[in-house]
């Protein structure tokens, strides 16, 4: 009797067990994604290539990255355009209103080198999880004088050596074209010239110059940036399935070539045991990858054997076989999903099932999931011991059926200038897109390329994983066979890692935190320290004003003399300059403040303007013809032109009517602001107050502000101030005097000369 007790309580603790399991690992892997949510985000352009002076236009989505639903917590995107070198050329700041909608635009300097660029667009949320995930974009930009003339690259690599042939030719007829200069930037950051000829450049470029991804050059005002071949990687990789060789049981392992140049790809390889037996053949299926299965023995050794374009083998020796491991074994049985841990340590494994942060499915060595009931996507599959050591990793693609395609029908087919287009899309059962936002790029086809990549590509898959996926939409797109899709899916999964929990560390109750507040607002902070002894400032008073939206505020430092300002959203601002000032706590100015600058990511990528093409002649053709039928405009590129003008000597505005110099303010015996601005024409004083008409209405009052003070135009105490400043002008030391006038115009007196200027808001 003893014995049925103590078993049935051990029964029931098991259960108790069980129940704690299941709630621990949901409620873990949910509480990570409670303290710290992460951001995707995607950005559409209107093409994909540009000419210089063209402008980028873009909208972006932020979404929450486990639900990919809309969310507003962080207010601003970051865009920034990156040179094929990887340096930042532009950089924006995109607010977003209260619909969530961001919408903004890059300018590109119409002097800018001939390259493919690449779109980076991030939150400052985002940084938390590691510029890999950062949503990027190429962006072909070309040079204004590809239209009358190109340059045109042949590279040459030679182990450590680069030969490059370079031509100018006519656009026309690839003439060879006469040059005055040739120059290009060496790794050193040394601009290397030459003479001018009409002649082919050869460059012999070596060392850490050889070593560059992108070499820029410059034919006279053409300048452009050149693809250098990278070194040449004949490695292949191997991957099996869930991180080892196991014995005894059928194995699928992935590889992938790295550079299908170095070998013969297309005559595939073999697997081979260690007396040189043929198991199987090695064929790469897409983008150098490629699967292959087998049952490897323990002890022995594997090799897979390649011929390189010279006929010589090569051969790369596999993992070796553990038995000691235990993995992870993925398998479509039907419509279904079939996983299973084989391996020493299958019994008292747990597996786990997570996709984008959210908890899936548990179970013991073995689960059969039903795709259509999970969401499309990356699911990873994991094996825990009872430590909760991770003993294997899987990664496979959910989502059973096509994603689904919203059609979009016109009105009509053909349209002429400034009709109006129809547009209907019909949602069918998407019910729960009803309100969605929607961005259309309306171009034209045949002069546009279109940008690459779409919204289910980058949501799905490129925001998922790490590294560069080549062509992406590939596995979307409808017009290639489902089952090739699949398939080569499934070989990125097995050489791709998903990393953006640690769901390991998240089961030991190690909780990651983000490093990065979401913005959702913008603030200025800084230090104030006392003149002479430069201690912090305790208490002080720090006034901002933006002149240009009438907008004014006060905040007092903390025991480290530090501030912050939040500024309010400004939804109809593109930018604006802001006035900041100190004073202690007796009203005296303190110079020495410091305004903290912005801290932006840096050297977030690795250059990979290799896995794209370089401009081909057709896109150059089509970029020609819309810049030569951009609406009402005609661009028509000139022959180089010299224009010469004579230095003007003197200062300029000493001749200006409305000019009140030193001197002028002596002679005149100016004594007062009311006194100054009584010069100038167009302005008149009314009651104490400066106006711009004679009416005396708000609507055209002018505010006068004195190192971002206001002050007042009529006399009194602020006399003295005012000569102060006058006093100090003629020693070129006095800030800005500036006047702001609601909703009509800024206008700005320089206390050195005392101009007047206006300009429109």
């Amino acid at each position: 009797m003893r014995r049925l007790l103590i078993l049935l309580n051990m029964l029931a603790m098991a259960v108790v067990m069980l129940g704690q399991t299941v709630e621990t690992v949901a409620d873990r892997i949910d509480r990570q994604r409670y303290e710290f949510p992460q951001e995707k985000i995607h950005v559409m352009t209107d093409r994909g290539s540009y000419m210089a002076g063209d402008t980028i236009w873009l909208r972006a989505w932020v979404v929450d990255a486990a639900t990919h639903q809309p969310v507003n917590a962080s207010r601003f995107v970051y865009a920034e355009l990156l040179s094929p070198s990887d340096s930042v050329i532009t950089r924006v700041k995109i607010h977003s209103g209260d619909d969530g909608i961001f919408q903004g635009y890059v300018p590109l300097d119409v002097s800018m080198p001939e390259g493919r660029y690449q779109l980076v667009a991030y939150t400052m949320f985002m940084q938390s999880v590691g510029t890999d995930y950062f949503y990027r974009q190429p962006i072909e930009v070309m040079s204004l004088m590809s239209l009358r003339k190109r340059i045109v690259s042949r590279c040459v690599r030679d182990g450590d050596r680069v030969d490059v042939t370079l031509r100018y030719e006519n656009a026309v007829d690839s003439s060879l074209c006469a040059y005055h200069t040739f120059g290009y930037l060496a790794s050193n950051g040394l601009w290397l010239q030459r003479g001018g000829g009409e002649k082919e450049v050869r460059l012999t470029l070596k060392g850490k110059d050889a070593q560059m991804p992108v070499l820029a050059v410059q034919f006279d005002n053409y300048d452009k940036y050149i693809l250098l071949p990278p070194p040449h990687d004949n490695s292949v990789t191997f991957y099996p399935e869930g991180g080892y060789l196991v014995p005894g049981v059928e194995n699928l392992v992935a590889f992938k070539v790295h550079d299908p140049n170095t070998l013969a790809v297309s005559d595939g390889g073999e697997l081979c045991d260690g007396e040189g037996n043929v198991l199987a053949r090695l064929e790469v299926e897409h983008d150098g990858m490629g699967v292959v299965a087998f049952t490897p023995k323990w002890g022995e050794a594997y090799k897979a054997c390649w011929h390189d374009l010279f006929d010589q083998e090569v051969v790369y020796d596999l993992p070796v076989v553990r038995d000691d491991a235990t993995v992870v074994q993925v398998r479509h049985v039907g419509d279904s999903i079939s996983l299973t841990a084989v391996g020493a340590r299958a019994a008292g494994s747990l597996l786990v099932l997570q996709q984008r942060g959210r908890y899936v499915a548990q179970g013991n060595e073995s689960l059969v999931i039903d795709p259509s009931l999970l969401e499309p996507g990356v699911v990873q599959a994991m094996l825990f011991d009872e430590s909760w050591r991770c003993l294997s990793e899987r990664l496979f693609y959910a989502g059973g059926k096509e994603l689904p395609v919203v059609p979009l029908v016109t009105d009509r087919n053909d349209y002429t200038d400034r009709d109006h287009i129809k547009v209907d899309m019909d949602l069918g059962d998407l019910t729960r897109m009803a309100g969605s936002h929607c961005a259309v790029a309306v171009v034209d086809d045949n002069a546009t390329v279109l940008t690459e990549g779409n919204i289910y590509a980058n949501l799905l898959l490129q925001s998922e994983l790490r590294g560069h996926i080549n062509n992406p939409t590939y596995y979307f797109d409808t017009i290639y066979s489902r089952a090739d899709r699949s398939r080569h899916l499934d070989m990125l999964m097995m050489t791709q890692g998903w990393r953006r929990y640690d769901i390991p560390r998240v089961l030991r109750g190690r909780i990651a935190e983000p490093q990065y507040p979401i913005e959702v607002s913008q603030v200025i902070t800084g230090q104030v320290l006392s003149d002479w002894r430069k201690k912090p400032v305790v208490g002080g008073k720090v006034s901002l004003i933006v002149p240009r939206m009438v907008y004014s505020n006060v905040v007092y430092t903390d025991s480290l003399g530090e501030f912050a300002v939040v500024l309010p959203l400004f939804l109809d601002t593109d930018s604006a300059e802001c006035v900041v000032q100190a004073e202690n706590v007796k009203g005296k100015k303190q110079m020495n403040l410091e305004v903290a600058k912005d801290v932006f990511p840096v050297n977030y990528y690795m250059n990979d303007a290799a896995a794209h093409p370089v401009a081909t002649a057709s896109i150059v053709d089509e970029q020609a013809w819309r810049m030569a039928h951009d609406g009402d405009w005609r661009h028509v590129m000139l022959n180089e032109l010299l224009v010469q003008a004579v230095r003007p000597r003197g200062n300029p505005m000493a001749g200006s009517p409305y000019n009140l110099t030193s001197k002028k303010i002596a002679d005149r015996d100016i004594r007062s602001l009311e006194d100054a601005v009584r010069e100038i024409p167009g302005l008149w004083v009314m009651n104490g107050a400066l106006y711009t008409a004679g009416d005396g209405t708000e609507r055209n009052r002018v505010y006068i502000y004195v190192d971002g003070e206001l002050v007042d135009v009529a006399g009194g105490a602020d006399d003295a101030m005012i000569l102060d400043a006058m006093e100090q002008a003629n020693n070129n030391d006095t800030p800005e005097l500036r006047l702001q006038m609601a909703k009509m115009g800024v206008a700005q007196y320089s206390l050195n000369s005392l101009t007047y200027t206006r300009a429109p808001i």
